[in-house]
């Protein structure tokens, strides 16, 4: 098996795989909106809808602007007309879904899809070096395992799995204090982030970086192209 291509970012083999000029796209668990901007701004797509469940990220997205319609919801509950979509992109948010509640994102994504509509779904592997040091103080191994096992029971019903394949991203961060502020520092990690945990950041980030303290971190991606039938 060859090695995967390593990528600069997530955008690039999102448009090498799906095509979305001229289609009405949905990008599913947007966070911020960051993705949903690009595309509406350079894929072409005749419209582009972005949803989140957190309302404080959505408040965000709509001030960054973009020609994007932001909307609070979950995965489950899709305000938006069945039939109505051509293409759905979850970009590293299946696994953010309640496990309880992923068969029910997938029915949604079915209903709200015309026939032949595409889910893009890219999920982090659950291996790399980048992972061997975020599962130290958030593991996400039970959730991305799920989410794998759920896009599995989605091709038994309303969708086939057309394509798979898997890149490469290597984020470069300068030392252990940007690691820190971009990964660890962030709302949903607060109070869980412990002095013995620091510790043991510490360490294995001592075994990865440079003498100078910069680290390249591996973080394989895995990418599922679902059709609806």
């Amino acid at each position: 098996m060859t090695d995967p291509k390593v990528e600069k970012n997530d955008f690039e083999p999102l448009l090498a795989t799906l095509e979305l000029a001229g289609a009405e796209v949905l990008d599913l668990g947007c966070g911020v909106g960051s993705l949903a901007r690009r595309i509406a701004k350079e894929s072409g797509a005749l419209s582009v809808t972005a949803i989140d469940v957190d309302s404080t990220q959505i408040e965000r997205a709509i001030k960054k602007g973009g020609d994007v319609n932001y909307l609070t919801a979950t995965a489950k509950a899709l305000p938006l007309a069945a039939a109505s979509l051509d293409a759905i992109v979850m970009m590293k948010s299946l696994h953010h879904v309640p496990i309880s509640e992923m068969d029910a994102a997938f029915g949604e994504m079915a209903r709200v899809l015309r026939s032949g509509g595409q889910v893009y779904i890219c999920e982090p592997a659950y291996k790399g070096a980048f992972n061997d040091i975020l599962r130290l103080f958030h593991d996400e191994g039970t959730v991305r395992a799920a989410a794998i096992d759920a896009i599995k029971r989605a091709e038994a019903g309303p969708f086939e799995i057309v394509q798979t394949s898997e890149y490469l991203l290597k984020p470069t961060f300068q030392n252990l204090d940007d690691f820190r502020g971009k990964v660890m520092n962030v709302p949903w990690l607060e109070n869980k982030i412990t002095p013995e945990i620091e510790k043991q950041v510490a360490a294995a980030w001592q075994d990865r970086a440079d003498p100078d303290g910069c680290a390249t971190l591996s973080s394989p991606m895995l990418v599922f192209v679902l059709r609806k039938l």
